[in-house]
This record gives structure tokens, C-alpha cells and sequence, in this order.
């Protein structure tokens, strides 16, 4: 990788983002930051530090475990589809949300193959990432090029976890699909993505076969009268109620549909 010169020094992501969703790209960069720019590089001699290519993930399944036990509970082997599940989640939220960034608000396909994306994991767990400093290529109006970089990172990351845990790849897809869904959301006052929402979430994928973005949430009516009806709900469940004591759900959940009253009430009482 390209390293920084004295004119090329890493460029921090947020800058590239609305307020609504900068905060997901803090710690994104093009470029190689250093320990002053990147505080997550820091040496913390209480947890251990990896900056590795993200086509080095499965060399780190116990780390990436260790991570989410910390977090969750529950046990490496027993629950690892659902614990590696929710890794996805912080995992997406650096890079998915940087691809979306490039391609529906810059217009600009990001440069983000598994061996020129770097992850830092402290403990297993995902706080910065990085891409390299030229990885931002030319504006590009087809939404199939634009899209493509994140798509096929997204499909190399899913099939690395999908391998190292049994669990459905619909699961992961899902869990990239509903930050994009929110991503879109936050960014509608102040851009018109219409066309590429249509494009990413159709039902058809860039190669010709079933899109596995299709519609990631859906409105659906409730059970429980004291939640929106419509209600956004995901179509697949991220399987965190599979760690033990996990009971609060995410607010998309789709198990939140059958649940009455009183049971929303308590999901409300554990925020």
C-alpha cells in the first residue's frame, strides 16, 4: 500500500459526510493514519492491536469471538453465528457506510478490495479502517459501477464469516442492507437517491441473479398497537436473541411484529 508522502496525508472520511451519519466514518480513512490522527492506533497495553487486510479476517475468527463474548456473553462455539453476526454490524458500519458515502453522495466508486481495505481490531473487536489514499476513483454515472466496489466487499466479507460459523448468508446480507436502508434515510432531506435506492435494493443483482440487498425492510403492521403502523421492520432477524440473556431487540427487529403490548412495553423499559 501507498504509504502517505508530506502532501498525501490520510484524509478522514467524516469530512465527506452529512452530520446525519459522519459519526459512523470518525474512524475511516483514506490513507494510512498515524497514532496522532487515529487515536484506535494507539498503543493500550491492556488489549491486543491488529491492523490488518480484511482478506486476512478468517486467520482472526478467536479474536473476532473473544470480541463479542465481551460484549454479549454467551459461549465462542455454542453462539458463534449470532456473536459473529453482530462483529458484522460494527464491521459494516466502517466500511458499508464509507462505500455508500463514495457511490451515492459523491458518485464515485471506492477502490475497497479485501486485500487493499485494512481493519484495526483491538481485541477482536473492529475501531478504525482504512483504505488506500487513491482508492476514491473518477465520478462514474452508472449505478452498476458505482455500487460494484461495495457490493463485491460485501459479498467477500460475508462469505470469510459465513465460513468460519454455520449461518445463512441472507443473515449478514441483512444486517449490511438495513445500515444502507438507514443510510438512505438519513441522507433523503439532503440529497434525491431515488434512482439508486431503487438500483441497490431491486430485485435483481448487477450479475443477473436474485440481489441479495432486495428490499431489506419492509412495513408491515404490528400486533401491538403501540408501535407505529406502518413499522419498518427488517425481513431477516440478526439472531441476537440467540446469546443468552439477550433480550432487548434491535428496533427493526421483525420479531417485534408478533409481540403485544405488554412485551413492547418491557423491550421499551430495557432501553
Amino acid at each position: 500500500m501507498r504509504k502517505p508522502g508530506h502532501d498525501e496525508r490520510a484524509q478522514c472520511f467524516a469530512a465527506f459526510a452529512p452530520e446525519s451519519i459522519a459519526h459512523y466514518l470518525e474512524h475511516v480513512w483514506l490513507g494510512t493514519p498515524n497514532a496522532i490522527e487515529e487515536p484506535a492506533l494507539a498503543d493500550d497495553a491492556t488489549e491486543s492491536l491488529s491492523v490488518i487486510p480484511v482478506s486476512e479476517l478468517a486467520n482472526h475468527r478467536t479474536e473476532l469471538l473473544d470480541a463479542m463474548v465481551t460484549l454479549y456473553g454467551g459461549e465462542h462455539e455454542t453462539h458463534a453465528r449470532a456473536l459473529l453476526s453482530q462483529w458484522t454490524k460494527y464491521y459494516f458500519g466502517f466500511a458499508a457506510t464509507a462505500g455508500f458515502v463514495s457511490a451515492a453522495l459523491l458518485r464515485r466508486p471506492l477502490a475497497m478490495s479485501p486485500d487493499k481495505t485494512y481493519v484495526v481490531l483491538r481485541g477482536g473487536l473492529p475501531v478504525a479502517a482504512y483504505f488506500e489514499y487513491d482508492a476514491l476513483q473518477p465520478v462514474e454515472c452508472d449505478p452498476a459501477r458505482r455500487y460494484a466496489p461495495l457490493v463485491d466487499h460485501l459479498n467477500a466479507v460475508i462469505e470469510t464469516l459465513c465460513a468460519m460459523t454455520k449461518i445463512a448468508p441472507r443473515v449478514l446480507w441483512s444486517n449490511a442492507g438495513n445500515l444502507l436502508d438507514y443510510l438512505f434515510e438519513q441522507c433523503a432531506p439532503q440529497f434525491d437517491l431515488t434512482d439508486d435506492i431503487a438500483w441497490l435494493f431491486g430485485p435483481i443483482a448487477a450479475d443477473g441473479q436474485a440481489n441479495p440487498l432486495r428490499l431489506p425492510v419492509r412495513q408491515a403492521k404490528p400486533r401491538a398497537a403501540n408501535l407505529p403502523n406502518p413499522f419498518s421492520a427488517r425481513r431477516v432477524c440478526c439472531v441476537r436473541y440467540e446469546i443468552p440473556g439477550e433480550t432487548q431487540l434491535c428496533g427493526r427487529c421483525p420479531l417485534l411484529l408478533t409481540m403485544s403490548d405488554a412485551e413492547i412495553a418491557l423491550q421499551a423499559a430495557s432501553h
